[in-house]
């Protein structure tokens, strides 16, 4: 692992200028660091990419009943979207909070002057690149293999996605703050995110899944993200998509993550 160590750069900027462009320069700051982790790369992109290109491949690109009616490669390109926010929100960013605090860094931010304010919109906004190169590199790396039909609701992807961001961006944020080491939120991360994966709308179609699966993956905010984003870039699909839903467990996650530094400040 990386070591870690803190700047103190942001704290002369935030006297200079602002808090926008202190949290600017802690999210260049950030980013450094975790291009220097190749896990990074592995869990955010090289994961959902893979899997996406096999499964896009096996299943083939004519329309399938057990797909929603559509073609199987159009149906996992559009919902993988969905895979990077979640890969993002269970993994990524947990095991970068965890690994600050772990190593004391999210200390030395305090102690150079960075308010709680800063840090948290410098992690949002970490999340909204990771998320949107990510998604991006998955999207344009399987069309050029398989081929996307353009958007159906081209607004209506724009908000799902901001709805995936904030629910996965807010679940990452309390998962980070929740854990004491960068070891431990690995293995958490992982322990949540394989299951939601393949029931959530990244594994096999609603259609093979047994009722059981169904009930399971009707409860879990990706299958609602990734069958938002579904509906709106191809008109059909038949995971669920109530909007409401990614947007509670985001608000619930951030109110955890609220209290969480709350009683850890007190």
């Amino acid at each position: 692992m990386t070591t870690i160590t803190a700047p103190t750069e942001p704290s002369v900027a935030a006297q200079r200028g602002g808090p926008v462009r202190t949290t600017l320069r802690l999210v260049a700051v950030e980013l450094r660091l975790l291009l220097r982790e190749p896990m990074v790369a592995v869990s955010l992109i090289g994961f959902p990419l893979a899997t996406v290109l096999v499964l896009a491949g096996v299943f083939g690109d004519g329309p399938d009943p057990d797909f929603g009616g559509v073609a199987p490669s159009d149906h996992y390109l559009a919902g993988y979207l969905g895979v990077v926010l979640a890969a993002m929100g269970l993994i990524t960013i947990p095991v970068h909070l965890a690994t600050h605090r772990e190593l004391g860094v999210l200390r030395r931010f305090r102690a150079a002057g960075l308010s709680a304010g800063v840090v948290v919109a410098s992690e949002i906004t970490l999340g909204v690149v990771m998320g949107t190169v990510g998604g991006a590199v998955v999207l344009l790396v399987g069309t050029a293999v398989y081929g996307l039909q353009m958007p159906v609701d081209p607004l209506g992807v724009a908000g799902w996605y901001v709805a995936g961001l904030a629910c996965f961006i807010a679940i990452g944020v309390a998962l980070g703050s929740l854990v004491a080491t960068g070891r431990s939120a690995t293995a958490l991360g992982n322990l949540v995110f394989v299951p939601m994966f393949l029931l959530g709308g990244g594994g096999p179609p609603r259609a093979v899944m047994t009722s059981t699966m169904q009930t399971v993956s009707d409860a879990l905010p990706l299958s609602h993200v990734i069958g938002g984003l579904r509906q709106a870039w191809l008109g059909t699909t038949d995971d669920p998509h109530a909007l409401w839903w990614p947007l509670l467990v985001a608000a619930l996650a951030a109110l955890i993550a609220v209290l969480t530094a709350r009683r850890r400040a007190g």
